[in-house]
């Protein structure tokens, strides 16, 4: 699993890479966090469930790392962790995000993101890895 950050000339690029399609979920999940909170490690004491469907793989992976920006905004939560079971067909994410409570002393050293791009957002599976590039609207 890998998580690198490409160049990009406005927002923020990252090709993340995966054994499994779950795994690459909770990589992206991981590339949001740490974009929007620095280090966003620690013990989780909260969990939120999650549960989505959507047509294809690209949308549901859009879908999902939009719904985790919102409730990291709305909930005022730093996701730490991610139990979840990611399935190709029908294309669905269901399980569980663990976090704990925003601290500005913190978290504040991160960059704020205002959405998820559906721009060139693929999934890719090539010698056995899932591989995307998602771009975050800075």
């Amino acid at each position: 699993m890998s998580i690198e950050e490409l160049e990009h000339t406005a927002d923020l690029l990252y090709r993340v890479r995966a054994a499994s399609l779950t795994d690459l979920f909770v990589e992206a999940a991981r590339a949001l966090m740490q974009t929007l909170y620095g280090d966003p490690s620690g013990p989780a004491t909260a969990s939120w469930p999650i549960e989505l469907k959507a047509a294809d793989r690209e949308s549901l992976l859009y879908n999902f790392l939009s719904e985790v920006l919102f409730l990291s905004e709305a909930e005022n939560l730093v996701f730490t962790g991610f139990d979840l079971t990611v399935t190709a067909s029908p294309p669905s994410v269901t399980g569980w995000l663990r976090g704990r409570p925003f601290d500005p002393a913190r978290d504040a050293g991160g960059t704020e993101v205002k959405g998820i791009s559906y721009s060139d957002l693929a999934i890719v599976e090539r010698d056995g890895e899932f591989c995307l590039e998602v771009l975050f609207d800075v």
